[in-house]
């Protein structure tokens, strides 16, 4: 197993020795270092974001949890909602991998 924070072997262990991320950050991956990035359908995500996208259930969609949180806590202020537009678009509009898949970094706000 290597951790998905650093990318050290942790072994069989629960652990990582260098950053110390828990079970959950580790993934399988035959030596080679994987990014913390998520496939999500682009046309599901891109339609979530434009109709609900005041309430943030595309945030939940793709992985984000605590932006999905904080767009339910301000949905009155409308901010969320031109957020969620702005999303849409950009998701629609981005490159997909062949299978209407679009990759959702969470390092990054949008997409």
């Amino acid at each position: 197993m290597y951790c998905k924070d650093c990318g050290m072997d942790i072994g069989n262990g629960n652990y990582c020795g260098n950053c110390g991320s828990g079970l959950f950050g580790m993934v399988p991956n035959n030596g080679q270092f994987m990014t913390g990035r998520r496939k999500v359908n682009k046309l599901a995500f891109g339609m979530l974001a434009l109709f609900t996208g005041s309430m943030g259930l595309h945030r939940f969609y793709s992985g984000k949890n605590r932006s999905g949180i904080m767009y339910l806590l301000f949905f009155w202020t409308l901010i969320p909602s031109f957020l969620g537009f702005i999303e849409g678009i950009m998701a629609l509009t981005k490159e997909d991998d062949g299978s209407c898949n679009i990759e959702v970094d969470p390092d990054k706000y949008f997409i």
